[in-house]
Order: structure tokens, then C-alpha cells, then sequence
């Protein structure tokens, strides 16, 4: 795992070099999110579960107003 050098205490730069006034502390660094590393197979499957999920609910929804329209109009 990669990590960063974080100096916690004085950071004091001699010659061009950085010289910390006490040890040098290594902090765990986490890659930022890049969308390449996504495969396109399972993003198209969340897309297609997310369409069907909001579209069954549109379609049962769009039923039942015009069952309910045609019994209110009856």
C-alpha cells in the first residue's frame, strides 16, 4: 500500500532538502476515484437495474391512475 510522508512537527528546508524536527510519519494514501477502472458490463447492469426498478414503478402507478379515473368517470 502506498503511502505519503507527513512531518508532524517543524518542517525546515536546509540546502533544498526538507529536514522535519522530529521523525518523518508515513500517512496511508487512498487513489482518487477515476471512472476508467469501472467495467462497462457492470455498469451497464446497475443502469439497466436502476431503469427497470423506476420504470415498473411508473408503469404499475400510470395503471392504476387510469383504473382509478375509469372507475371515477363510471
Amino acid at each position: 500500500m502506498s503511502g505519503l510522508l507527513h512531518c508532524p512537527g517543524d518542517l525546515i528546508i536546509q540546502g533544498g532538502a526538507p529536514t522535519c524536527s522530529v521523525e518523518w510519519v508515513s500517512v496511508p494514501y487512498i487513489a482518487p476515484f477515476d471512472p476508467s477502472q469501472l467495467d462497462p458490463s457492470v455498469l451497464a447492469q446497475a443502469f439497466g437495474a436502476g431503469f427497470t426498478l423506476v420504470a415498473s414503478f411508473l408503469v404499475m402507478s400510470l395503471g392504476i391512475r387510469a383504473f382509478l379515473n375509469f372507475i371515477k368517470q363510471s
